[in-house]
Formats: structure tokens, sequence, C-alpha cells
């Protein structure tokens, strides 16, 4: 089983429109999601063919149809009711010339909200993987989560930035995967070129970090295993009418491989064809063709 947290659901508004400001701008289509990006990995996962179970928490009206989504989509998830109320968040989602997002805020958590996600979490066996992703209103909460499941030694994978990457990589998660802007942020880096990356993908290792998997966009990935082996895979030639979910469905696509067939060049080939499947697609992209694109990509290996 591969469990995915989300702490922040959201209902994603996506809507086409010619966006002008100070004017009504109408739109000329839209659709409604469950969107965060574990629940992204969930429902990528499903479409790949493996068995997932999206956890975290959702609140009010907006929480009750993110969790009747999901089941629309048959994708299982255990979405608990936060206990200081309030409303899980819309993003809005505005295609247009310009791709344009205003995210919302999202409500706070409580402590005995993380007791229970905690308490969910204690059925994790070792042969399990869970995926912890997005941005982290409280830091200490994914430490708590990170060090109970370390206990268990099952595979744990984690996809957020910033600080709460900092003080996650002292728990030694199996995966990381930042994107390369993120990659450079981290420190103080801007304008990161695939070499500089690899170095400083290995400082993250030397700080805790076991795999480290990184985006690059349009360029592909590399992923710099534990045992210094270092693959590079192409992205594939398309059009791009999607960013929303590309990155968890390399995370989804990468953990499909890996499970699949315990190599990780093959990991990384099933997780850039998931992520372009995606980037081409209007939503996230089916397994059909995740297998299509798939043919397209080349993944070369050496030792750092």
């Amino acid at each position: 089983m591969i469990y995915t947290i989300t702490t922040n659901p959201s209902l994603d508004y996506t809507v086409d429109a010619e966006l002008i400001p100070g004017q009504i701008n109408r739109t000329s289509s839209e659709v409604i999601y469950p969107g965060g990006k574990g629940i992204n990995v969930s429902l990528s996962l499903q479409r790949l063919g493996e068995e997932t179970r999206a956890l975290g928490f959702a609140a009010g009206r907006i929480g009750q149809t993110i969790r009747d989504l999901m089941d629309d989509l048959g994708c299982p998830h255990t979405l608990l009711e936060l206990t200081g109320g309030g409303q899980s968040r819309i993003n809005v989602k505005i295609r247009g010339p310009v791709e344009t997002a205003v995210n919302g805020r999202g409500p706070d958590l409580g402590a005995g909200d993380l007791v229970r996600l905690l308490e969910l979490l204690a059925s994790v066996k070792r042969e399990d993987a869970v995926v912890i992703s997005g941005w982290a209103q409280n830091i200490a909460l994914y430490v708590s989560i990170l060090r109970q499941l370390e206990e268990t030694g099952c595979m744990t994978v984690l996809d957020c930035s910033g600080e709460t990457l900092w003080q996650c990589l002292e728990c030694h998660p199996f995966l990381i995967k930042p994107n390369l802007v993120e990659l450079g942020a981290l420190f103080g880096v801007e304008d990161l070129e695939y070499g500089e990356g690899v170095d400083l993908a290995h400082r993250l290792q030397l700080e805790g970090a076991r795999n480290v998997l990184v985006s690059m966009g349009g360029s592909g990935a590399f992923l710099l295993t534990e045992s210094r082996e270092l693959y590079f895979a192409n992205a594939c030639c398309g059009r791009t009418s999607n960013t929303v979910g590309a990155g968890d469905s390399l995370v989804a696509g990468f953990l499909t491989g890996l499970r699949q067939t315990g190599d990780f060049g093959k990991a990384l080939q099933m997780g850039v064809a998931a992520g372009c499947a995606t980037a081409f697609s209007d939503w996230l992209g089916t397994r059909e063709l995740t297998l299509e694109l798939l043919e397209q990509i080349r993944v070369e290996k050496s030792m750092l």
C-alpha cells in the first residue's frame, strides 16, 4: 500500500479565461477537481494501477465536497474532519495566455488533529510507502510523522521545500523530490544548472536525505541514489497544456516503477513519463498515455 498525506487539501476550480484585470471576466470552460499534492499523488497512483489511500484532513462543506469527488473517482481516502472547524480551501486556476493561480490558505490544524493523524499511521507496515507532500503550516507536524514512520522501516517520500525540508532531513527520508528552482533556493543559488544541481543534491544527502529526485521541467529529471548512482532522464516532446500536478505524477510514476521493477533507472523512466503525461493533459495523465510516452524516454546512468 502507498499512503499519501495531504494536511491541507483543496477544491481546485480550474477555468479557461482571458484574464483582464479590473474587468468582469467570463470563462469559456470550467471544471472542479479534488486537489492538494498528496491527493494528486494518490489519484495518479490509482490511474497507474497501484494500491493507494489518501490520508489527511478536510473541513466543512468544502471538505465534504472533496471527499465526495474522491469517492466519485474511486480513490480510497481517510480525510479527517478538523476539530477546529472552518472550511477547506479553494484554489482557483486560470488558464489563458498566461497561467495564473490563486491558492487559498486553508484552516489551521490543532494539536489534537496531529494526534489523530499519527493514530491513523499506526497501521503502516514495513512494506508500505508513505508520501508526505505540500506546504506545512506546522513543520513539527511533518517531523513527528517522519519520526514515527522511521520506526516502522517503511519507505518515506518527502515532497516539500524550504525550511520544512531542511528540518525533515534529520529523519532520513528514503526519497526527497525538490524541483530545480526549489533545490537552488535551499542554498541561495539562482538559475541552477544540471551539474550544479547534482552537487547540491549530494549536499542534501550529507544532511540526511537518502535518495534525491530532482525535476527539471522540460529538461527532464535526475536521480542521485544513496549508493552514488546518478540517473538522468530526458523529458518527452509535446505541447504543455497543464503544469498542475506534473511533479506529483512524477512521484507516483517513480514509485510505481520502483515497486514493479526494483530498478531505479526504470523507476525514473516511469516517473518522467507520468509527469509528462500530466503536462500534456488537461488534468492528471492516464496510464495509457504514460505507457505511450515511456518509449520516448532514455535514461543515462553514471557514478558520482
